[in-house]
């Protein structure tokens, strides 16, 4: 009996394999190939800035202020404002990269320091590593497109899983998992699905470490994942990304006590914390270039992003974004007095983001150099290989004219374990979870239909 239930078992889980991996191979392939580009991103930065660097002026004496540096790229494009200054990787690096936005959308420019003249212009969505992560990331399609893509991820966890179960040897030694024994006349297809098997065997944990590092990006997944937080009472040092701090303006009335602007926001109704300047009356706002004074000398692990202070009485914002996670640092300054307001190191985050942080470096390839970046490249080019050997086993299997479809068991019922399963899954993978309901609903459907056609 027991044997007969793993045989069930074992036939429920290669339809769920079979029709997973037919609906995931060509977003695996997208997703794998974006990734395996998007690793090289510092490298193939550096060359452009290089080419671009070429045709600067040589640096001798002083260079331009920042301020001066940001006013040439307005000038260029009349009414855009800045979203955020790139300082230059080094003393010696003769542009410094603008990013504005105008009529037009987000451009990036990069401008002498010398002599203020854009080298270059570029509308920033067509950056080929941003276009290559938009892809991989939405495949250019916005939310939606972000919900297929954590759709498919969710999806090829599964696959990962359920094809450990179906190539684990039964009755031979374990390690024929990782080297398969095959026959001198062998059929094709027997030969792709040894070679299948084996390459997920070797690769497959690689893979899962990647997939599961990138679920905190998701739209659902990343979303619960910051509901869980906050239950657990895990909450941010302070608002990096979307700043609402607000230096305080120092030509308003001081009578009495000074509330203050908002410092940060951690969730609905989180508490406002006041901030005091100690600008005396008719302190006017201070240039980029004073608050930058601060900044060179801590000498932050480039690149180093420097943002606006957002509305009449925000705060600039110094942000290294370094590849490695522990080095990075955001700093917010007072724009009326320089002061700064708040510092966010890594080691303010809790050890759960601190993990995520890391781990979003594995995915990118920047936790541990470039051996980090050819371990990327082995697990794309695996899925890859996953991919394509999982298609030509089916197309050699399928019968002429028909899907090929794996029947449905026997015993069709759910075993109590099965139904757990599923729900774990679903509580885990919400996506995949709900995708796999809709999918048993529709081969339940399915199935009905044809037995009424059936003849009797």
């Amino acid at each position: 009996m027991a044997s007969a239930n793993r045989s069930t078992l074992q036939h429920r889980v290669w339809r769920w394999h079979f029709f997973a991996g037919l609906m995931v191979i060509p977003f695996a392939v997208i997703l794998a190939i974006t990734g395996a580009i998007y690793l090289f991103k510092p490298q193939f930065e550096a060359a452009v800035e290089a080419r671009i660097n070429a045709r600067a002026a040589p640096l001798a004496g002083k260079v331009l202020p920042a301020d001066d540096v940001i006013a040439a790229g307005i000038a260029a494009h009349p009414g855009a404002s800045l979203v955020k200054l790139i300082l230059p990787a080094s003393p010696d690096d003769p542009t410094a990269e603008v990013e504005l936005r105008g009529a037009g959308g987000l451009r990036t420019l990069w401008v002498d320091r010398t002599t203020g003249q854009v080298l270059h212009d570029t509308a920033t969505p067509q950056r080929l590593m941003i276009f290559i992560k938009s892809i991989h990331g939405t495949l250019l399609n916005g939310n939606a497109g972000s919900l297929v893509v954590e759709v498919m991820a969710s999806w090829m966890i599964i696959l990962i899983i359920t094809g450990v179960y179906l190539w684990w040897p039964r009755g031979t030694p374990w390690w024929r998992v990782f080297v398969p024994a095959f026959a001198d006349r062998a059929a094709p297809r027997e030969t792709w699905r040894k070679v299948h098997g084996m390459a997920g065997a070797w690769i497959g944990a690689l893979v899962l470490s990647l997939l599961l590092s990138g679920l905190p990006w998701t739209q659902v997944w990343g979303d619960g994942f910051k509901r869980v937080k906050v239950i657990a009472g895990l909450q941010d040092p302070g608002q990096e990304w979307f700043v609402t701090l607000k230096s305080t303006d120092p030509h308003a009335d001081h009578s009495g006590h000074q509330t203050g602007g908002e410092l940060w926001q951690t969730g609905q109704g989180a508490p406002e914390t006041d901030v005091e300047s100690t600008a005396p009356m008719g302190t006017s706002r201070l240039p980029l270039a004073v608050i930058l004074q601060s900044v060179q000398p801590e000498q932050y692990q480039p690149p180093v992003e420097v943002q606006p202070p957002r509305g009449e009485n925000g705060v600039w914002t110094i942000r290294s974004m370094g590849p490695a996670r522990p080095g990075r640092v955001t700093v917010h300054y007072d724009q009326w007095t320089g002061a700064e307001i708040m510092r966010i190191a890594f080691t303010d985050h809790n050890h759960v983001d601190q993990f995520v942080a890391q781990s979003t470096s594995f995915h990118e390839g920047a936790l541990f150099g470039w051996f980090n970046q050819v371990l990327g490249v082995v697990a794309a080019l695996g899925v890859i290989l996953l991919s394509v050997s999982g298609a030509i086993i089916w197309w050699r299997r399928r019968p002429a004219g028909r899907l090929g479809t794996p029947p449905m068991p026997a015993n069709r019922a759910l075993s109590a374990g099965v139904v757990v399963l599923i729900l774990c899954l679903g509580v885990f993978l919400p996506m995949a979870g709900l995708t796999l309901m809709a999918a048993l609903i529709v081969d339940y459907v399915f199935e009905r239909a044809g037995r009424r056609r059936a003849p009797h």
